[in-house]
């Protein structure tokens, strides 16, 4: 089955706002993240929560790794 270029268009044009939206977030909530969880005492919350968080930057930067979106970075 092939996809079109259209379907491609609406497939990245998704992912990439959705990848705004997450930018987005983080903007907001950093200084709030840097106060409550980066300046106290390393917990089991503090490891979840950074597990959670940042997973999904882990999990984009992989699917752009698939979809060749950084081909400068390939290995000869």
């Amino acid at each position: 089955m092939q996809i079109s270029d259209h379907d491609l268009f609406i497939r990245f044009t998704i992912q990439y706002s959705s990848i705004a939206l997450l930018i987005y977030d983080y903007s907001l909530t950093l200084t709030d993240e840097i106060k409550y969880f980066w300046l106290k005492k390393f917990k089991i919350s503090t490891a979840l929560y950074i597990a959670c968080r940042y997973a999904l930057i882990s999990n984009i930067l992989f699917l752009f790794a698939l979809a060749d979106k950084f081909p400068h970075l390939r290995l000869q």
